[in-house]
């Protein structure tokens, strides 16, 4: 499989990145105990990504039991530790002691003494950027463990939009970040950009799940996709911009690794397929108005916390390629208060129309909305 540099970190990864969100019964609690099947899963999966060329796993310390798994299966793989990168990441703290305390769980939970990549896990809105970059707090406490060689490298994940997501990278205190960004979900490319330029390691999250649940695709996009997959398609139009350093393809069964091998057939990953399945995706997709939406956010801060445009963006991809599953999905997640995803429900919509007037299209945002949530409520 082939490896890219991952900017300034000196770490080669494979394009694939291993996300170790799904092993089997990895949530049940308690998450320190790891049922025979549980680990028999995860030795799977591990065992399945590394013989097929994936050289990173990542994971986390709010992932359940993945941290404890990892650390079970290690010492029986067919690969040694020192030809495998692993990540691990942990959420901002309060103080620099907190993030050590993490830091020195998650070693012993994976029986390791240095892990090769660490992120700040979720720097989604400016309170969690604030707190982790505090002086003397928790970033100062990863340097410090990356002077004593407990970590090789420092980054960040993020859901955060667009402005928030520059604003953390220009600050040049992280040398990668985890990002979305997909076919489907283009408007972080200013970010991608920016980590090229700033040479910064670009891991791009969960890019099939949570870029459209494409591994069970609705058929109007299959189709628009053939010959290839709609998993292969997004795969190989990521994997063709060489700024795009790995993908996490987050496994539940060894055997899903097969589909992800499927992307990296042919070379170059961009040819005559892919540019003919894009200008028909393109032509669909500009049906709707709703093309245009998202990157500008003037509609926004909605007064009653709305994230107009996400609804607008799901309302899109339902419209124009029938993903009406996939925007259900996330449009059931949405809550007003929480930093991962985070919005109102379109129903809460008060008509106000204060969004009206900073609408560059002038669409009717409040009949959108309603009509938004007509669609994706269950």
């Amino acid at each position: 499989m082939e490896q890219r540099c991952f900017g300034a970190t000196g770490c080669h990864l494979s394009v694939f990145t291993l996300g170790t969100m799904r092993f089997l019964n990895g949530w049940d609690e308690p998450h320190d105990v790891l049922p025979e099947d549980s680990l028999e899963n995860a030795h799977g999966i591990i065992q399945a990504a590394v013989r097929a060329g994936i050289n990173h796993i990542e994971t986390a310390r709010g992932y359940g039991k993945s941290e404890r798994l990892i650390g079970r299966v290690l010492p029986y793989l067919d690969t040694p530790r020192n030809q495998l990168m692993i990540t691990t990441k942990a959420p901002p703290t309060e103080t620099a002691l907190e993030m050590r305390h993490q830091l020195d769980d998650s070693l012993e939970r994976m029986g390791l003494d240095r892990v090769d990549l660490f992120a700040l896990h979720g720097l989604n809105n400016l309170e969690r950027f604030q707190l982790a970059i505090r002086p003397g707090g928790c970033l100062a406490a990863l340097e410090q463990a990356r002077n004593e060689g407990m970590i090789g490298a420092i980054g960040f994940s993020s859901h955060a939009p667009l402005p928030l997501l520059l604003a953390i990278m220009a600050t040049k205190a992280f040398a990668f970040v985890n990002l979305h960004y997909n076919f489907f979900r283009q408007e972080n490319r200013a970010a991608v950009d920016l980590a090229e330029s700033m040479n910064m390691g670009l891991f791009i999250i969960s890019p099939n799940e949570k870029g459209g649940l494409l591994y069970d695709p609705p058929p109007y996009l299959s189709k628009l996709t053939h010959p290839l997959h709609p998993v292969h398609f997004n795969e190989r139009w990521l994997l063709s911009q060489p700024q795009v350093h790995t993908l996490s393809v987050g496994l539940s069964m060894p055997e899903h690794v097969d589909i992800h091998m499927q992307s990296l057939k042919h070379h170059p990953y961009w040819g005559a397929d892919e540019r003919r399945i894009q200008a028909h995706l393109t032509q669909a997709l500009a049906k709707s108005p709703l093309q245009r939406c998202g990157p500008c956010r003037r509609c926004l801060p909605c007064p009653v916390k709305i994230d107009i445009p996400t609804v607008l963006r799901l309302k899109h991809l339902q419209d124009t390629l029938e993903m009406g599953s996939f925007a259900r999905f996330r449009y059931d997640m949405m809550q007003p208060d929480d930093h991962w995803i985070p919005g109102a429900r379109g129903n809460v919509c008060t008509r106000c129309g204060d969004c009206l007037p900073r609408c560059p299209q002038q669409l009717n945002i409040p009949d959108l909305m309603h009509q938004a949530h007509q669609q994706f409520s269950r």
